[in-house]
Order: structure tokens, then C-alpha cells, then sequence
């Protein structure tokens, strides 16, 4: 025996049947949004072309340390910090490439530019081939002379340029240095556009990190080891990588 209310109950319960034709639409539909979203990944994925390489190594009184941009054995740069008698002096080479170069202060020629977070750094600067970066004397522990832009500064940039294979690239290193009774400094990282002549900002990591340069202004603002707000600004990313470079560079104290 049926009964009427249990029948209608379950027929409003019954799972109402596509049409063939719109069911076929939502398939096809489907399959070009994924099609879509690879290729949007894949997109992503050819315009990440910066190679980035993070470190933490200390460059310490009469020492130099190589600089291979590209991680390929072949030295770009080297970073020396000699000590004549009681003078020290760091500054930054290019290595047996003459059109290497280092971005000079004051777009002229000069001591290697102290630059701040997110520069260009390409074709419409200026490179010098030698960059003397800070100097300092002192004797019995008392100091009678420093001087340089990179005296004392903090997770500052020096914008690169030099040659892959006869192609020019661009790049930069991130360094931290101390001027106490002598100097001392931090590599903590450095990248480079992979790229032929496209420019790279100071500090960036990816093809999306840095969306803008910096004020031209930030260039004549002093470099101090502090969560500023300037980093505030521009966000956790950028206060993060602060807070992974000063744990960095504890380390090695």
C-alpha cells in the first residue's frame, strides 16, 4: 500500500538529471579552465628568471672572498678587506673582466654605491670597474679616521653588472659591515638576471618580489640595524627577510 506524502517526499529528494548538451558544455568548459591554469603557470614559471643565492659568510680583516654570481666556478667579483698596517680598507673588484662593474655612488665616478631596497639596476646607471667601499685607521684601538658609504651600513646592495658568455647581465650582493677597531663584513645573499641585458632590482629575489624602485630620496637615507618603517611599509615579506638576516648575521658574531 502507498502512501502519497512518503512517495512525494521522495521524489522531491530525486537528483535532477543534467541536460546532455549543457553537460557537455561544463565538461568542455572545465577542460579549458585547466588548460587555462597550466598555462598560466607555465607562464609564471618562464618569467622567474632571477637566480638567487642566499649567504652568510664573513668577511673578516685581510681576507677577500670570491664572488661567482652565476654559481658556475667562474669568479665575477672579488670582495677584499686588506689591512695595511693600521688602515682597512673593503672594496669590491671585478675579476679579469674589464667590462665588469659595480654601481658607483652619485652616478659618477666614485666609491661603490650603499644601495637601499628595491633600485634598478641596468643599463641607464653607472658602473665603475673598482669599488672602493669603506676605509678606517686606527691604532691601539682608538680610531683616528673612517670614512666610505658602506661604513657601518646594514643590509645595503651593491648593484652589479658583468658578462655571461659575452652577454651582459645584472645583479646585486647584500652586505652588512661593522667599522669598530676595524672592519668587517656580512654576505648575506646576492642574485642575477638570468636575462641579457634586462635590469634587476636591489633586493630582488623573484620576477614579482619588487613590483617598483625606491624613492630616489631612500638613496641619501642612512643605512641602521632596525625593523625601520620603511620595511613596515612595505610589508611582512620584507620585515621578514630582516628579521632571517639579522638572526644571519648573529650568528656568525
Amino acid at each position: 500500500m502507498s502512501h502519497p506524502a512518503s512517495t512525494t517526499a521522495f521524489r522531491s529528494r530525486e537528483i535532477a538529471r543534467i541536460n546532455p548538451r549543457l553537460d557537455k558544455s561544463l565538461a568542455g568548459y572545465m577542460l579549458a579552465a585547466g588548460a587555462a591554469g597550466v598555462s598560466l603557470l607555465a607562464a609564471q614559471s618562464a618569467e622567474a628568471k632571477i637566480v638567487y643565492t642566499p649567504a652568510n659568510i664573513r668577511i673578516a680583516p685581510r681576507s677577500s672572498v670570491p664572488l661567482d654570481l652565476t654559481n658556475d666556478g667562474v669568479t665575477d667579483f672579488v670582495i677584499s678587506n686588506w689591512q695595511y698596517d693600521q688602515v682597512s680598507h673593503l672594496s669590491i673588484i671585478h675579476q679579469q673582466v674589464p667590462s665588469n662593474g659595480v654601481i658607483s655612488k652619485n652616478q659618477a665616478p666614485g666609491p661603490a654605491a650603499d644601495l637601499p631596497l628595491g633600485v634598478q639596476i641596468g643599463p641607464n646607471r653607472f658602473f665603475e670597474g673598482v669599488g672602493s667601499m669603506a676605509t678606517q685607521g686606527s691604532q691601539s684601538g682608538v680610531i683616528f679616521f673612517s670614512g666610505g658609504p658602506w661604513k657601518d651600513a646594514h643590509n645595503r646592495y651593491l648593484g652589479l653588472k658583468f658578462l655571461v658568455g659575452g652577454d651582459t647581465h645584472y645583479g646585486w650582493a647584500r652586505l652588512t659591515v661593522t667599522a669598530k677597531g676595524g672592519i668587517a663584513a656580512t654576505l648575506t645573499g646576492y642574485a642575477y638576471e638570468t636575462i641579457p641585458n634586462k635590469p634587476i632590482l636591489s633586493g630582488q629575489t623573484s620576477g614579482s618580489d619588487v613590483s617598483s624602485a625606491a624613492d630616489p630620496q631612500e638613496m641619501l637615507a642612512p643605512s641602521h640595524p632596525s625593523a625601520t618603517l620603511g620595511f613596515l611599509a612595505r610589508g611582512a615579506d620584507h620585515l621578514a627577510i630582516w628579521r632571517r638576516d639579522e638572526e644571519a648575521i648573529a650568528s656568525t658574531i
